[in-house]
């Protein structure tokens, strides 16, 4: 039995190296100017100090980053950006020589759905945010190099963009379109003048005179009535109304969040009376006053409206240090 054919090798003479296929893309061009036009080096010690310094050009130097553990990695890429922020120019192109594959992954995905020319920005946005972060990021941390392109691909992509609302025209809008209130057009049912606007010392007055009418309910005495006018709609400081009702600070303190507390109860803001939960309670009596107090003061303010608008005057934001 005659035995089997066997292929017949073919000859590599004439066809030369096998050839780089080029990538023609605003990347690949600027790799391509890095490796072909600039001359610069990177001593190679600054990968491992145990060796005899030796210039690395920029593609030798990126082969040695790729395959060095993390910590050698954050090394040299520190030396390089510092190298890039001290010098500019060609260090900036060498920097995207040496983070030219990594930055090409991540504009496949940038660009996978793109025409041709939205594509080519997309390249260059990509490249002038990784230039952007190499200039601008802490280089003292670890993982540098994974922060600075994680960066420019935040940027170049718009991911954590926040977007504006969509505003609508309504005069565009027909009729039958236009969003109406359940409660009328308060331009035409809400008529405001001097006679029926309720100010904010009103809504006080007012908060008082029910806590001291209804029976069985703790009172709000002129002085705690007094402590809350002026501290937090007056703005005046605790120390100095205390010192004019002839009091000490922590006796005002007390009293004014006594009274703050029965203004909540009033307004049905039990969220600022009840203690909060045990493994949420704040450290000190201070911050838990602090809070009644803020509560109670915007309480005190979103009562004094009339027919569903706040009083502009009702709006003016006091000091809170009071």
């Amino acid at each position: 039995m005659p035995a089997p054919h066997q292929p017949t090798p073919l000859s590599n003479a004439g066809l030369g190296p096998p050839r780089r296929r080029a990538d023609l893309t605003v990347l690949g061009q600027i790799e391509a100017q890095a490796r072909t036009r600039i001359t610069l080096t990177v001593p190679s010690n600054v990968i491992d100090p145990d060796t005899l310094p030796t210039p690395l050009p920029m593609v030798d130097f990126r082969l040695h980053v790729m395959r060095a553990p993390g910590h050698v990695r954050d090394r040299a890429w520190r030396h390089l950006a510092d190298t890039a922020r001290a010098h500019r120019s060609d260090w900036n192109l060498y920097a995207l020589g040496v983070a030219y594959p990594k930055l090409r992954t991540q504009a496949n995905k940038l660009t996978a759905y793109l025409a041709p020319g939205p594509a080519a920005q997309a390249h260059y946005t990509l490249a002038i945010e990784f230039l952007f972060a190499l200039h601008r990021l802490d280089l003292t941390t670890p993982q540098l190099f994974p922060r600075l392109t994680d960066a420019a691909y935040t940027h170049a992509s718009g991911r954590k963009r926040q977007h504006p609302p969509p505003l609508y025209d309504l005069d565009a809008l027909p009729d039958d379109r236009i969003p109406r209130s359940e409660h009328g057009n308060p331009e035409h049912d809400a008529h405001l003048d001097d006679a029926n606007q309720e100010t904010v010392h009103d809504v006080l007055n007012r908060l008082v005179t029910q806590a001291n009418t209804r029976t069985g309910r703790q009172t709000i005495s002129d002085t705690q009535a007094t402590l809350i006018r002026r501290t937090y709609l007056n703005g005046e400081t605790l120390r100095a109304v205390a010192d004019d009702l002839h009091l000490s600070e922590p006796s005002a303190s007390k009293q004014r969040t006594r009274a703050a507390t029965t203004i909540a109860r009033l307004l049905s803001r039990h969220d600022l009376t009840e203690p909060p939960h045990p493994q949420a309670r704040l450290p000190d009596t201070t911050r838990r006053s602090g809070h009644s107090r803020l509560g109670t003061r915007r309480s005190i303010r979103r009562q004094a409206t009339v027919g569903g608008q706040r009083r502009p005057g009702a709006e003016r934001q006091l000091d809170p240090r009071a």
